[in-house]
């Protein structure tokens, strides 16, 4: 049995609700009537078949066991899933909610009392209220890819942040590098911290080898006239001539890494292409690369959970939060972000390809600029009206056509 979808309620069906509270090692069970009557409680099991024995002893064969039990737990983490998976094995229906709608839940009581017993009991009232909505379960080829697409993000993250760092090395030692350089990290860089090194001193000692190293490794892309720029900086820089050696030898480090994070990236990337060229996604026809098509498939997949294009949007986090209260105004509204991150993220890096190659996108990107939204903005705006049009692909399976088909 599995998960009801995103925008579906739940239905207790008159069987008895147990909410589980998830913790990183230790969780607590409630089981409740259809009424709302405590049925049976266990404090404390751990997250093992031991546990989940004890759990299935003292509780949820005293409620009448498999067909005749709702499990309901929150996505805590990742520490919810071997819990879910092993009462699924068990014959179990279960529902996973997510924490945003426990936690408005608790934070509605008078009372600021929160304990795992109290929460347990609280997840298992909130399915009886007709009021929670469960969570999206994917399948194990949609799993597969929202590991490697979430992977690879993280990597790129983790490159990204290890290169603001480098930054800051940079800045110590030779602080006027960057007003020659726009992009201080560049391959012809990289070089020449390593050949040579990033102190200025150095630099100007080795003007001749500096010359003929960046002409090299440029292929005389940059300029003499740039090369001289570099050198009269790093004779009169001011930067800081302490730890010179521990820095040069961190940026190399840095750049090693670098290599690593790469290599993996594209292992990653030929492994999404092979993934979405087997399986002919629709997203290709809009002339977006494989990995953005993998990205926006491991979070939508599979998109018969959504029966509009505004609940997909709106689990995008791409829908706008409204604030309208009383007299008060309503200025331009800024969007929820309260779905996936990474589906979210997808889509604006393709709508900011997409806007460029197809007219229909571009006039609305146009449209909302004269208005004087600024380009994240207008964007935005952009992925949203793309986030539907992929939503219609998936849902029909077809490629993208610059006029669409006729109602039926």
């Amino acid at each position: 049995m599995t998960a009801n979808p995103q925008e579906g309620p739940i239905h207790v069906r008159g069987r008895a609700v147990v909410g589980i509270d998830i913790g990183k090692r230790k969780h607590s069970a409630t089981a409740v009537s259809p009424q709302g009557e405590v049925l049976a409680r266990l404090a404390s099991f751990s997250n093992t078949s031991e546990g989940i024995d004890l759990l299935e002893s003292e509780v949820l064969q005293k409620v009448g066991g498999p067909g005749k039990t709702l499990i309901a737990m929150e996505a805590t983490g990742h520490y919810w899933i071997c819990m879910y998976w092993e009462l699924t094995r068990r014959g179990y229906c279960c529902v996973v909610l997510n924490p945003i709608q426990t936690n408005a839940r608790m934070g509605a009581r008078i009372r600021k009392t929160r304990t795992d017993p109290i929460d347990s009991l609280g997840i298992a009232r909130f399915i009886l209220s007709g009021e929670a909505r469960a969570t999206r379960i994917p399948d194990e080829k949609t799993i597969e890819l929202r590991l490697l697409v979430r992977h690879r993000w993280r990597l790129v993250q983790a490159r990204a942040d290890m290169e603001r760092y480098a930054q800051t090395l940079l800045d110590r030692v030779f602080p006027e590098y960057e007003s020659v350089f726009s992009k201080p990290l560049l391959p012809s860089t990289l070089a020449l911290i390593r050949e040579i090194g990033i102190d200025p001193r150095q630099i100007v000692s080795r003007a001749d080898e500096v010359r003929n190293l960046l002409r090299r490794v440029s292929r005389r892309k940059i300029s003499d006239d740039k090369i001289d720029q570099l050198l009269q900086k790093a004779s009169h820089s001011i930067g800081t001539q302490q730890a010179t050696t521990l820095i040069a030898q961190q940026l190399h480090d840095i750049f090693q890494y670098f290599e690593l994070i790469e290599k993996q990236v594209a292992q990653i990337d030929e492994q999404l292409e092979g993934r979405i060229l087997e399986a002919g996604s629709p997203l290709l026809s809009l002339g977006i690369g494989p990995v953005l098509a993998a990205s926006i498939h491991a979070e939508s997949d599979s998109i018969g959970d959504f029966s509009t294009p505004g609940q997909y949007v709106a689990y995008a986090g791409l829908d706008p939060s409204v604030h309208d209260s009383g007299d008060t105004v309503r200025g331009r509204s800024k969007i929820s972000k309260r779905g996936s991150p990474t589906l979210r993220r997808a889509l604006y890096q393709a709508a900011f390809i997409i806007y460029r190659k197809h007219d229909y996108f571009l006039r609305r990107y146009k449209k909302y600029r004269r208005k004087g939204r600024s380009h994240t903005e207008a964007t935005i705006i952009v992925a949203d009206r793309l986030a539907r049009v992929v939503w219609r692909l998936l849902t029909d399976n077809r490629p993208f056509k610059k006029r669409p088909p006729k109602k039926s």
